[in-house]
């Protein structure tokens, strides 16, 4: 056991189970029991003002000590085993920060209303769940995370917290579109921050243009996440939020080039756009209109090139542009005298221009994952110790180049150049070898013409690994040839983990029988059965498939839908 004293303010008993996988080790503390937790509580009760139970195993119920702790101000119980928080939790009299993330509360927490020093609190909406109507009444809070584990509305009362500053949504729910704010946050005087992320459905539709209608009204207003969602409408309405300091925008399906409405933002200080989902393929010259920028964030697209506005950015500390296909940094890089950081990951870099060593502020060179040989390393190298001799030290980041290589060459060909098709499949194939999911960077306009080359590769793609099917075109495939590369991904033993990405829809009875045969005798997955459209066979058809998966797998019985006793019978007989 850790030593306690009378006098101290910060008591971490948070634990983390060891990732053997990942190599990862157990962290933190691990109590047997309530009695031995609460006796680490009540050794410092009278002095304590932060505790942190996070994942503590020992925490199933909330210990009386607690209520003790009169000088605790900040208090975490999330993903803890508790199912209720009692009253008296919240009338600790210097309660102003509480996370309380928990699954197995069977219903919210009705004491909210009691913690009037309250100002941070991030609370799990769990399925079941009403919004606990108590929490917009709390007069000082200012920072409100709530993870959605239910696809419900905001309440319209959510205005009445007049010193909210911050609002950050996790949509952890995996059906359904995403709830707009409500409008009672239109014109809120104290608002400053509004994060909407969604974590397993990357397609929940989000009204952008009602949600940047009335922040727009929100006379502080500075800061603005979007993440994981499919816009409705396109980017034009980030426009209206000319007040916007900080904008991060990830993983959106968005129309458009999200950079054409940069310009109305002129006080962006930090810029971050983030996933292919953008399909941006040109970085318009649009930076002269963002002269406060210091950072800027950029990955994911294959854009080629940078456009030389972004070197006249004065301001600018930070500037990271990954897996964006640059081959070229123009020397005018030198003229950001104030960049510290230089992060250029899985590129297609070979050189770098030497002004870049007469950054007087470099403090980060990272160029990981680049095509730069080793005599150019070695150069790179020599001006680094060089500036290191005059006091300056930059961390230098250089590992892994010439990886991928062959899926970059692919990415740099576009829709315009005249390279010729039996070249560009070569180009495409071995990409396509390198990594399964490279698929996805096959220019579908280029093979329209000749389906049997796109055939070949997506067959080879789930070849190497069914996961790949989540990528493939079955437009420019066609329905002739998905049933092959079906079949073909089918004899993955991964195929169970991602079976229902298979469209049965665009199989014949008889084919999606063969296909779901097929998996059975290769897969793995305890969950396979459960994910077969079953309504597509009769009794004997879906049995027989049943049979074959409980002889190469017998785990599968757990998801068969009324299991006959014979199949019983073969699953006991294939666990002896």
């Amino acid at each position: 056991m850790p030593e306690t004293a009378i006098n101290q303010e910060d008591l971490d008993l948070h634990w983390m189970e060891e990732d053997a996988e990942l190599g990862i080790p157990s962290e933190g503390i691990y109590c047997k029991n309530l009695d031995e937790l609460s006796k680490y509580i009540s050794d410092v009760k009278n002095t304590v003002v932060k505790i942190n139970l996070d994942n503590q195993p020992a925490l199933k119920q909330i210990p009386p000590v607690l209520g003790e702790c009169i000088r605790l101000e900040k208090l975490d119980i999330s993903h803890t085993e508790i199912t209720e928080i009692p009253d008296f939790l919240f009338s600790l009299p210097n309660l102003r920060s509480l996370s309380c993330c928990c699954n197995r509360l069977s219903c919210p927490p009705s004491g909210f209303s009691k913690a009037k020093k309250l100002e941070n609190l991030h609370i799990r909406i769990n399925e079941g769940w009403a919004f606990p109507d108590e929490i917009t009444a709390l007069p000082e809070l200012k920072n409100l995370n709530i993870d959605l584990y239910k696809n419900i509305a905001l309440p319209e009362s959510i205005g009445n917290l007049e010193k909210l500053e911050t609002l950050t949504l996790s949509l952890k729910y995996k059906g359904g579109d995403c709830e707009p704010l409500p409008k009672s946050l239109s014109g809120h005087d104290a608002l400053k921050k509004v994060s909407v992320s969604s974590f397993f459905n990357k397609e929940k539709t989000y009204d952008l243009d009602r949600t940047a209608e009335m922040l727009a009204s929100c006379p502080k207003l500075e800061s603005l996440l979007l993440s994981g969602l499919k816009i409705e409408g396109g980017h034009e309405a980030l426009s209206k939020l000319a007040g916007l300091k900080e904008l991060k925008l990830e993983h959106l399906h968005i129309d458009g080039n999200v950079f054409t409405m940069l310009p109305a933002l002129s006080k962006l200080e930090k810029l971050i756009i983030w996933g292919s989902e953008f399909k941006i393929t040109k970085m318009p010259d649009i930076f002269e209109s963002l002269p406060k920028l210091r950072i800027f964030s950029f990955s994911g697209n294959f854009v080629r090139d940078l456009p030389p506005s972004l070197y006249s950015l004065k301001n600018l500390t930070e500037l990271e542009i990954d897996s964006a296909g640059i081959a070229v940094i123009d020397k005018k890089i030198g003229e950001l005298k104030n960049l510290k950081k230089f992060h250029f990951q899985d590129n297609v870099l070979e050189t770098l221009p030497e002004s870049i060593f007469t950054l007087p502020n470099l403090a980060i060179l990272d160029i990981e994952d680049n095509l730069i040989v080793q005599k150019e390393l070695m150069k790179i190298n020599e001006n680094l110790i060089h500036l290191h001799k005059k006091g300056q030290r930059v961390a230098f980041f250089y590992k892994g180049q010439g990886v991928n290589y062959k899926i970059k060459r692919l990415r740099s060909v576009n829709s315009t150049d005249e390279t010729d098709i039996d070249t560009y499949y070569k180009y495409c194939l071995e990409a396509v070898s390198e990594d399964p999911h490279a698929i996805q960077y096959v220019e579908k306009d280029k093979l329209k013409n000749n389906q049997h080359y796109y055939a070949a590769l997506c067959a080879a793609a789930v070849g190497k690994s069914c996961f790949a099917l989540e990528y493939i075109n079955i437009e420019t495939l066609g329905h002739s040839s998905y049933f092959s590369v079906c079949m073909q991904a089918a004899k993955s033993s991964n195929i169970g983990h991602i079976f229902k990405r298979i469209r049965d829809d665009l199989l014949t009875d008889i084919e999606y029988t063969k296909v779901c045969i097929e998996a059975a005798l290769h897969n793995n997955s305890a969950d396979f059965l459960s994910q077969i459209n079953i309504k597509r066979f009769s009794r004997a058809d879906y049995e027989r498939i049943c049979w074959v998966s409980i002889l190469h797998n017998p785990a599968t019985i757990s998801k068969v839908d009324n299991p006959s006793n014979e199949l019983r019978k073969l699953a006991e007989r294939q666990n002896r």
